[in-house]
């Protein structure tokens, strides 16, 4: 083969193998465990009425003095101690994927939203609070959609060729079978609440856990976003902005509604949040080597959670 022939050849990108992997991949066993355990709390708690908060609660056997309510708070607490242990423990550990890093932040805006979504009552998602504007259920649908897209076109992206004879934009064909392959808004957004609620979280975990091994070669691969020219990289970081975005049109859409949330669930928000931020250590993966460090903090963590939540709603049932 002549050097012509061979510079005429355009050159791929060296993709991990869970970018075409025929099965979406899924978050550690460990990790899955304490997201499940932050979510049994935040139901526990979201049963509490605000009429129960001044009840009293033991912590250790002890009398606080701020009942209920600082039993709901304290699992923030907990949390939070986990996470300073998470940063003590991970503190020598290899750096992350440059992907993997990027990605991470999109995890923190899930659970805000998540944490809004927990207490959503079923008979909200259709209703229209204001003539021109989605429905709750429309909101969550194009999130689920958008991050679905985000991560179809990524991976056309990252398999075109680099050079002179990468495409431009998106093309034709490949617009037409992203209408193939993608379900569609009126798809993402059927189904109850908690339907829902897990169809954000796989379809971010999927895509994160896909594009998590990226090299920063494979980050600056050039793009485009709305028809702008981006890079990988860019469209990665998009991911958090437009969870972000709209779950503030979440908000107003409930605001509109006249939908308030009681106290509790108003601390289940700040639960959730708080969730994220650890989570952002982890996701879509840990530091190579942390496995056991990891999952004795959050084990810990998950023992807790669950054991001081059926507590403080015991207290709550008095």
């Amino acid at each position: 083969m002549t050097t012509i022939e061979r510079s005429a050849t355009p050159a791929l990108l060296t993709l991990p193998p869970a970018v075409g992997a025929s099965e979406a991949p899924e978050v550690h066993a460990t990790l899955r465990r304490a997201r499940a355990a932050v979510a049994a709390a935040g139901a526990d708690y979201l049963s509490i009425p605000d009429s129960a908060l001044t009840k009293q609660w033991l912590w250790n056997g002890h009398d606080h003095g701020d009942g209920v309510r600082y039993g709901i708070y304290r699992a923030a607490e907990t949390i939070e101690a986990a996470d300073a242990e998470l940063e003590a423990a991970l503190a020598g550990a290899p750096a992350r994927p440059p992907a993997a890093i990027r990605i991470a932040a999109a995890t923190i805006p899930r659970w805000a939203l998540q944490g809004r979504l927990a207490a959503l009552d079923g008979a909200v998602l259709d209703r229209v609070a204001r003539d021109g504007e989605w429905t709750v259920r429309q909101t969550l649908a194009h999130i689920i959609d958008g991050q679905r897209s985000y991560g179809w076109f990524t991976r056309w992206w990252l398999r075109q060729p680099l050079g002179d004879a990468r495409p431009a934009r998106v093309t034709d064909d490949a617009e037409a079978a992203s209408m193939a392959d993608l379900p569609g808004e009126d798809a993402e957004g059927s189904g109850t609440v908690t339907e829902i609620r897990a169809r954000l979280d796989a379809v971010l975990d999927e895509w994160a856990l896909r594009y998590a091994d990226l090299d920063e070669t494979a980050l600056l691969a050039p793009a485009t976003w709305a028809g702008v020219p981006v890079d990988i990289d860019f469209r990665i970081g998009r991911w958090a902005s437009h969870i972000r975005e709209h779950t503030v049109q979440v908000d107003k859409t409930l605001d509109w509604l006249g939908s308030s949330p009681t106290e509790p669930a108003r601390i289940v928000r700040d639960l959730f949040s708080t969730w994220g931020r650890l989570e952002a250590r982890l996701f879509p993966v840990a530091p190579a080597g942390t496995e056991a460090s990891v999952a004795a903090i959050l084990e810990s963590m998950a023992e807790t959670l669950t054991s001081d939540a059926r507590s403080v709603r015991a207290a709550a049932e008095q």
